[in-house]
C-alpha cells in the first residue's frame, strides 16, 4: 500500500546505562528497566572515574588511589544492580577511568550495545559551556540510539 510504513520493532538486546550515582542517573536506570523488559534485553551498568587535575601553583596533578576508587565504584554498582535490577535483566557492571563521554562511547562500541540510556543534568548557558555536557557528547557521537532522561 502506498503511504504506509510497516511497523516493526528495532532489535534491542543490550542497553548501556552510565551511572554517576546521582538521582538523575538512577532515574535513567528506572527508564531503562521497562525498555529492557519489553525487548527482553540485558542492562550493562557503567561508571566512569574522571581523573582529577589541579592548576594550583606548585601542584600540577592530584594523585588519587584509582584502585580504591574503582573498588568502591564496583561495590556501589553491584549494590545498585541488586536493589534495582532483576537477575534476568542485569548483564554486568563496568568501571572505567577517563573522560566520561569518551569512556561511555568506547564501552558502547566495544560491547556493541543497541541503546544508551543516560541522564542529563539539564545545565544551560555558562555552566554547560564551562562544564561541558557528557550527554550531549554521547548523543552527538554514539553509533546507536541514545535516550536522554532529564529529571524534573
Amino acid at each position: 500500500m502506498i503511504g504506509r510504513v510497516k511497523a516493526s520493532y528495532p532489535r534491542i538486546a543490550r542497553l548501556l546505562v552510565p551511572l554517576d550515582f546521582s538521582g538523575q542517573s538512577r532515574q535513567a536506570l528506572r527508564y531503562a528497566v521497562p525498555i529492557a523488559q519489553k525487548f527482553r534485553a540485558r542492562i550493562i551498568l557503567v561508571h566512569v572515574i574522571q581523573p582529577t587535575y589541579r592548576n594550583a601553583p606548585g601542584v600540577t596533578l592530584l594523585t588519587l588511589d584509582y584502585a580504591k576508587l574503582k573498588q568502591k565504584a564496583e561495590r556501589r554498582l553491584a549494590d545498585m544492580a541488586a536493589r534495582l535490577l532483576s537477575k534476568d535483566l542485569h548483564e554486568r557492571n563496568i568501571v572505567r577511568i577517563g573522560t566520561p563521554h569518551t569512556e561511555i562511547l568506547w564501552t558502547a562500541g566495544t560491547l556493541k550495545v543497541d541503546m544508551i540510556v543516560l541522564a542529563t543534568h539539564g545545565r544551560t548557558g555558562l555552566k554547560r559551556f564551562v562544564l561541558g555536557s557528557t550527554a550531549e557528547q554521547v548523543m552527538r557521537h554514539a553509533e546507536c540510539p541514545v535516550l536522554s532522561v532529564r529529571r524534573r
